[in-house]
Formats: structure tokens, sequence, C-alpha cells
């Protein structure tokens, strides 16, 4: 089945009126994006930087790595120009928008945030069946459209599939690009999963801090394995409120029935004569002190498994800080970043070791402790790689 065509493309191709340059929107390394108007249109032109050579070949390797992609979440890329007031460049949609960035300022709603990040799922998982990897997911290349609040994703410069292996090596945005991106090894769809590791910290900062966690794991093997995989990890913290309150009735209606049953059982027995139930009451008292001991237990060993938690952010945190101010380059902040998620990693691992009965709360905590330090080391580790 072929893809389908734009109507703006259709309507644009035959006339012989030259674009009008608006604006310049942006000018980078290997490229300048410029906003353009053609009958009555506007439109996203992309040219390389210089005459040609290396600039001039990365952007044909995008417009050929675009021709088979046609998706609501990604700007589309009409046609290729030879001659155009620019010179060569891509023709692609423009977008009415603000970065994801900007967005995020605005006063948005959980389940607004939570719409947007999934929007961003289908269209990395869109790619991924294509085979195109992104390899330049963050902010600056995702935009949020003012009409309907929509996904945009632009810019497939760094974007890879089996045919074009030229720009595995080109790098991505650090803070965001995996490390094997970064040392221009072998990628696969788990580079993008880290880079949505990154991003879910800022949509929702103080949540999720565990799953961005496993997303964010130096060891590509230890990410999670596909898109797939990641919103599976994360439709438990997004099932509707309705669920969780309809499944914590039923389980406190059945704990009521089965106490009321047990308490009835218990009255019918204590009330045939005065030794038996003395019995009854005897047996019932020594269940409460079993009971009582049991959980004088369980806070014990607890609050001693909390204070594991506290010890380990209390000397992991300045270690990692620490070794940021040492910093003298960038690789080394992302060093000491990927080695932080490493230790934090094997943090989680702690329920674990711990009794079943104990093992809920302790992960709980886990996470709230996550959710509390994680999105801010994030923060300082991006605010220092800017500094270098």
């Amino acid at each position: 089945m072929s893809e389908p065509v734009s109507e703006t493309l259709r309507e644009v191709s035959p006339s012989t009126e030259s674009y009008s340059i608006l604006s310049l929107l942006k000018e980078g390394t290997h490229s300048r994006v410029f906003l353009a108007q053609k009958a009555g249109k506007r439109f996203v032109l992309k040219a390389p930087v210089g005459d040609g050579g290396r600039n001039l070949e990365l952007l044909r390797r995008e417009w050929e790595l675009s021709m088979g992609l046609s998706h609501p979440g990604l700007a589309y890329v009409f046609t290729w120009e030879e001659d155009s007031p620019v010179g060569p460049c891509l023709v692609q949609e423009w977008v009415d928008g603000r970065s994801l960035q900007a967005y995020l300022k605005e006063k948005t709603t959980l389940s607004a945030r939570r719409r947007i990040f999934k929007e961003l799922l289908q269209v990395c998982s869109y790619l991924h069946r294509k085979g195109v990897l992104h390899n330049d997911l963050s902010p600056a290349n995702i935009l949020i459209t003012r009409a309907d609040d929509a996904v945009k994703i632009i810019d497939l410069g760094y974007a890879d599939d089996d045919m074009h292996a030229v720009g595995k090596a080109l790098g991505g945005t650090r803070g965001y690009a995996s490390p094997e991106l970064l040392a221009g090894d072998p990628v696969d769809a788990r580079s993008d999963i880290y880079s949505l590791g990154a991003l879910l910290l800022d949509i929702f900062p103080g949540r999720y801090a565990r799953i961005a966690c496993r997303c964010l794991r130096e060891n590509p093997s230890r990410r999670y394995a596909s898109v797939e995989a990641l919103e599976r990890a994360l439709r438990g913290y997004w099932r509707p409120l309705w669920v969780a309150l309809a499944a914590a009735f039923a389980i406190g209606l059945g704990l009521f029935v089965y106490s009321y049953l047990d308490t009835r059982e218990r009255l019918d027995d204590i009330t045939r004569t005065d030794a038996e139930r003395q019995a009854a009451y005897d047996a019932i008292s020594n269940e409460l002190d079993s009971l009582k001991r049991t959980e004088q237990d369980r806070e014990v060993i607890l609050s001693a498994a909390k204070a594991r938690v506290d010890d380990w952010y209390a000397n992991e945190v300045p270690v990692f800080q620490s070794a940021l101010k040492r910093a003298v380059t960038q690789d080394d902040v992302y060093k000491a970043w990927s080695d932080f998620c490493e230790r934090i990693s094997i943090l989680n691992g702690l329920p674990a070791d711990l009794p079943e009965p104990i093992r809920p709360a302790v992960r709980d905590y886990l996470l709230q402790r996550n959710n509390e330090t994680f999105p801010a080391l994030h923060e300082e580790m991006i605010s220092r790689i800017n500094e270098l």
C-alpha cells in the first residue's frame, strides 16, 4: 500500500511560482532552516551550510530517508528542490507550534502530559517499525502544535535506517543521546529508548523515575527492548483512577466479608460454655499478640530498609555532584551520569533481598526517593554540560 500524498503538495507542485523567504528560523552546524511561502502557503526550507560537500550529502540522505515516512506525529517532508532562493533544499511542512520545553513551562495538566508522551511513543513506534532510528529525540526536536497541542517530531538529520548508515556517528543532543550513539558504536531501537527516558524525566518531574532509570542504563541490554515494552511498563501507572478505586473496593469488600464470617464463626464458638468461651478468648488474645509482634518486626525491618536507602542517597548523591564539579569535559559529565545510573539500578534491586510482606513497602519508598531526587540531578547534569 502506498503512503498518502499530502494535499498541500498536490496543490503546490504544479505551480511555477517561486518561494519567497520570510525569515531565517535556525542556523546549525550542517544546515540552515528558513520559513518560506509559496502559493499562499507556508513551508520550511532546509538548506545545507556552505556550497555543498558533506552537508549537502547529509541533507540528501535525510530526504531519501524521509521519502517513505508519513505519520501525523512527524513533520512531513514534501520534496527536494534543486533551484530555490536558498539553493538545494528540503521542502518541509511548517508547524505552527512551540518546542516541548516551552510547552512544559505552561500550566499543563498531568493528563495532558500523559497524552503528549503517548503520542511521542506512537511516533517512535512507527519509526522503528519502518526501520528508522531518530537518534536525536530532544525537547528542541519535538514541537507541540498551537491548534490542538499535538506532537510533531522534526529534524531527521541524524536519523538512520539499514540503507543510510553513514550518519551513525554524527551524534545527537548530549543529555538525551545514548552512550553508544555518542561513542559512534552500532545502535538500535534501545538508543531511542534512552532518549525517551530522559524526556520522561522532563515531562513528568517527580514521577516515573524508576522507569526512566531503566531507560537510562548505560548498557543497552538492561534497558527496555522496545517502545512497546516501555509503554507496557507505564500502563500500570496510567490506569484510570476508577479502575484502581474499583480494585480497592473489591479487595476491601472481600476482606470485610471474610472478617464478618470469621467473627460470626468465633461468636458461635464462644457462646457454648464458659470454659469454651475462655479458651476461645485466650486463643484470640494469643493470636492478637502474635500479630502485634509480627507487625513490630515488620516495622523494624521496614525502618532498617528505609535507613539503608537514605544512607545510599546520603553517600552517593554528593559523590555524583562532586564528579560533576571536577569534570573538565562533557565526556566526564556523561561518564559521571552513566556511573550514577548504574549504581541507582543496583539500589533498585534492594526489594529482592527482603521478605515478601516488606517488599512492596520498600519498593514504594524507593520510588518516592527516586522521584524526589533523580529529576533534579538530571537537571544538574544538563546544566553542567551546557557550562562546558
